[in-house]
């Protein structure tokens, strides 16, 4: 498994990283408009705002975690790790951020 592709879904930084892709004007209209979260994704869905974000790398090693490089930021746990086939291999637990490009997910074996 070291060294395959894999692909990484996910939300990182959440609302906020949702709301940044959006613009500055749409932003503040939906700001405006929802003071919770609740609301304010509401608000996102029929603009077609709410989408994930997909990043690509490489399985660096694999012992009780799989470790890849993969980008991803704080927000990002829970999202699927999938393989060159698609399927799901692992799911993002943890970034390390004095170790750049090493990333963790836990192989999906152990959540079934």
């Amino acid at each position: 498994m070291t060294g395959d592709p894999v692909v990484l879904i996910g939300y990182p930084t959440g609302i906020e990283g949702i709301l940044a892709r959006a613009g500055s004007d749409t932003s503040r209209k939906l700001a405006e408009n929802a003071t919770r979260s609740p609301r304010l994704f509401r608000n996102c869905s029929p603009k077609i705002l709410i989408r994930p974000t997909t990043t690509q790398g490489h399985i660096g090693d694999v012992q009780r975690q799989i470790v890849y490089d993969a980008a991803t930021t704080s927000g990002g746990s829970g999202g699927p790790l999938f393989n060159r086939d698609g399927k799901v291999i692992g799911v993002n637990f943890a970034i390390l951020n004095d170790f750049a490009g090493s990333n963790l997910a836990f192989p999906v074996r152990y959540g079934r």
